[in-house]
C-alpha cells in the first residue's frame, strides 16, 4: 500500500471505479493563521510529500481558514491528489471541528446550530482529537451535538500506554459513527503513521459521502517515546521563537497558543 505517485494525474474527464484511496483529512501548512509558526513549509509542498507518500486525498484544514484554491485543487490533480476543501472551525467557547466543503467563511459556521443548518449531502463534519485533555478539544460536546458529527477522529498523536483515543473509539461505536484516522500534520514527518482508506472513486462528493457511510478503514503506528519527545520539543520551541519575535507594543498573549497547549496533550488542532 502506498508508493511513490511520480507524475500520476487525476484524470476527471474519463469514468472512474471506486476503489481504496489512502487519505490525509487533518493536515496545516505555513497558511494557517494560528499555527503557522509551527508548520515550516508550503501548501505544495503538503500535497508533493502527501503524494510521495501515496497519498490520493488530501484535505489542508488550516484554522478558520479555506486555503483550498482551484490552482491548489489542479497542482495536487497532477500529483494523483483529490484536495478537499476544508478547515478546523472554532465553535462555540473555542471547540476545535473539522468541517469539509461548506464553501462559506468560518464565521458563518462557528456554532453547532449554524453546522448542523448549511450541512449538505456533500459536506462533513469530523470529531478531530475529541477527548485530547485541552480545553480547544470537544470532550463533553460531542456526545451533546452527536448530531452534527458526521465522524470521529483517531488521532496520530498516540504511542503504547499512552492514548487519549480510546473514549473516541467508545463513542464512535455506541452511536455507529464512522471512525478516520488522520495525522493532525504541523511537521511533514508526521505524515504516513495514521491515516484513512476510503472506499471511493475520486471527486470531493463521492470521497466525503462514503466516510459518511462508512466505508472506510484506519491504519495507525503508535509513535516511539522519541516521537513523542520530538513533538512536545519541536511544538514548545517554535513558541518560545515566535514568543521572541513579538513586535514591539504587541500583547504576547494574543500570539496563538496551540504551541504551548501542545507541550502538555497534543497539536490539538
Amino acid at each position: 500500500m502506498g508508493g511513490a505517485k511520480g507524475d500520476a494525474k487525476v484524470d476527471y474527464s474519463k469514468p472512474m471505479q471506486e476503489r481504496w484511496l489512502k487519505a490525509e483529512l487533518h493536515a496545516h501548512c505555513n497558511l494557517d493563521p494560528m499555527d503557522h509558526t509551527l508548520c515550516s513549509y508550503s501548501a505544495e509542498t503538503l500535497i508533493a510529500e502527501a503524494a510521495r507518500l501515496g497519498y490520493e486525498v488530501l484535505a489542508i484544514t488550516c484554522h478558520d481558514t479555506d486555503v483550498w484554491s482551484p490552482e491548489l485543487s489542479d497542482f495536487a490533480a497532477r500529483l494523483g491528489i483529490t484536495l478537499i476543501p476544508g478547515m478546523e472551525v472554532t465553535v462555540g467557547r473555542g471547540w476545535h471541528t473539522l468541517a469539509y466543503n461548506f464553501r462559506t467563511g468560518a464565521k458563518n459556521i462557528d456554532t453547532f446550530e449554524k453546522l448542523r443548518a448549511l450541512s449538505r449531502q456533500d459536506t462533513l463534519v469530523i470529531a478531530p482529537h475529541p477527548h485530547f485533555p485541552s480545553p480547544r478539544c470537544l470532550g463533553r460536546e460531542l456526545g451533546k451535538n452527536l448530531s452534527v458529527f458526521d465522524a470521529v477522529e483517531i488521532s496520530g498523536f498516540h504511542a503504547r500506554g499512552l492514548d487519549f483515543n480510546r473514549r473516541a473509539r467508545a463513542v464512535a461505536s455506541a452511536h455507529a459513527k464512522p471512525l478516520v484516522g488522520n495525522s493532525d500534520a504541523h511537521f511533514l514527518w508526521q505524515l504516513g503513521r495514521t491515516y484513512t482508506w476510503i472506499y471511493s472513486q475520486h471527486g470531493v462528493a463521492p470521497i466525503l459521502n462514503a466516510v459518511k457511510q462508512g466505508r472506510v478503514r484506519v491504519e495507525s503506528t503508535p509513535l516511539s517515546y522519541a516521537e513523542v519527545v520530538r513533538w512536545w520539543t519541536t511544538a514548545i520551541w517554535k513558541r518560545i521563537t515566535s514568543l521572541r519575535n513579538v513586535p514591539a507594543g504587541q500583547d504576547p498573549r494574543l500570539i496563538p497558543d496551540s504551541a504551548a497547549e501542545s507541550s502538555s496533550t497534543q497539536i490539538a488542532g
